[in-house]
């Protein structure tokens, strides 16, 4: 693929009413301000654009009309008018090209097809992920194909007809997100220093975005579920592994080799310091929703009663986390032990968490939040932790509204804000 996004291309450009616009650049930042402000508020007419803006109705009157004639805005309905001319309605055209979503970080493979709004059109469960089959890259790619067969979809990018296809793939891993080189993948151990992007790419024959499914996930929440309209929050992904996406001033905050939010890897006590990392850190071995169904086998099979057994019909194999929780909601005392002691430990990371970055919001996501009585056996307990032992304000505490498709939505909107960004880097915030 001969084209790239930057550095400079990941983020909008924000402005304030405030900021001098030089006169040469003022028809590029107009254009790029109105197309966003549609993006962001649909069904506007003209003049209230104009208005909103505080740009002259003839001027926005010509830069809709160039968007118009692009392909990037459409017209719908007329608005109501208490009197003269009735104005046309304004939309952003969703359909300008698609995302294809993959989430690498389930036990089957998940894909999507998204628009330019984010909206899920087509989703598909692949094959199970076996991390250590050498050939997982080819199958990978194969079921791409696969899914793209099924749904009869054909993938298109030409600037020249503004279509912006993209594919936009998630990992649990790190990532230098602007090569897309996977810099550290425990999971994936044969995929160390491997290119991804480019490799994908050099397939399909369209832009390829890879991120970290935690920061994605951290990303759809941000945009679209439990943290909407919040400029600083905290997602932590607690399922068969541990890790946070960290959103700071409304941008994904990725640290210096775009490692941050390995909280899988925090330690507690000094003993901690003799533990020598394998492939789960620390705290994944203790909290990860893998090792907790273990650790419960394994003391059952010790002698401790609990009604989990009767769950299960007595075939311990069956024993999952929402039966733990089922159990713990109807007062079992084995159950609320174990989730009580796993609590304590979230509340350690969580309260450290927030005692370094100071965020207005945590969210509690990953396979742990769609648990039965979540909200009264982790997030009522937690909170009063949490509000117990920080000097201030504690941030408030909310489980995550999305769910398995918090990657895939994360994903779609970082590609599309990337691509979109990339054309028109300028938005005013205030308004």
């Amino acid at each position: 693929m001969e084209k790239s996004y930057d550095e400079n291309t990941l983020r909008l450009k924000r402005l304030y009413f405030l900021d001098t616009i030089g006169p040469k650049s003022q028809s590029v930042i107009n254009k790029s301000i109105v197309l966003n402000y549609i993006r962001e508020n649909s069904l506007l007419t003209r003049a209230k654009i104009a208005k909103s803006l505080n740009i002259s109705a003839p001027t926005v009157s010509k830069i809709v009309d160039n968007l118009i004639k692009n392909n990037y805005i459409l017209e719908t309905e007329k608005a109501i008018s208490s009197g003269g001319k009735r104005g046309t309605k304004l939309i952003f055209n969703k359909k300008i090209g698609f995302t294809i979503s993959v989430d690498l970080s389930k036990k089957n493979m998940v894909i999507a097809q998204l628009d330019f709004e984010s909206n899920i059109i087509n989703r598909y469960v692949g094959f199970k992920i076996i991390h250590t089959d050498i050939n997982i890259l080819d199958k990978i790619i194969s079921e791409i194909e696969l899914f793209l067969n099924k749904f009869q979809i054909k993938l298109k990018n030409d600037d020249k007809t503004n279509n912006f296809d993209n594919i936009s793939i998630g990992v649990p891993a790190n990532i230098d997100r602007f090569s897309g080189t996977i810099i550290s993948a425990p999971l994936f151990r044969n995929w160390l220093n491997l290119n991804l992007k480019e490799y994908v790419e050099n397939v399909f024959r369209v832009p390829v975005f890879v991120e970290n499914i935690v920061n994605l996930s951290a990303i759809g929440e941000n945009q679209f579920g439990a943290g909407k309209k919040i400029d600083n929050l905290v997602f932590f992904e607690i399922s068969n592994g541990i890790g946070a996406g960290i959103i700071i001033e409304s941008s994904l905050f990725n640290g210096s080799t775009s490692s941050a939010g390995e909280i899988g890897f925090t330690v507690n006590k000094p003993e901690d310091l003799k533990f020598k990392y394998n492939i789960k850190g620390k705290l994944e071995k203790e909290i990860s929703i893998e090792n907790i169904e273990k650790n419960i086998v394994k003391l059952i099979n010790k002698g401790k009663k609990t009604m989990i057994i009767d769950l299960v019909n007595k075939d311990l194999s069956e024993i999952d986390i929402n039966i733990i929780f089922e159990a713990a909601a109807k007062g079992d005392s084995f159950a609320n032990e174990i989730i009580n002691e796993v609590t304590e430990k979230i509340a350690i990371i969580v309260i450290n968490t927030i005692l370094i970055l100071n965020p207005q919001l945590i969210i509690i996501g990953g396979q742990i939040s769609s648990t039965p009585g979540i909200n009264e056996l982790v997030i009522k307990p937690l909170k009063k932790i949490v509000k117990n032992i920080l000097p201030f304000n504690a941030p408030e505490i909310k489980v995550a509204l999305l769910g398995e498709n918090a990657g895939i939505l994360g994903a779609s909107f970082m590609a599309i804000d990337t691509i979109m960004g990339s054309k028109f880097p300028y938005k005013i915030t205030g308004y």
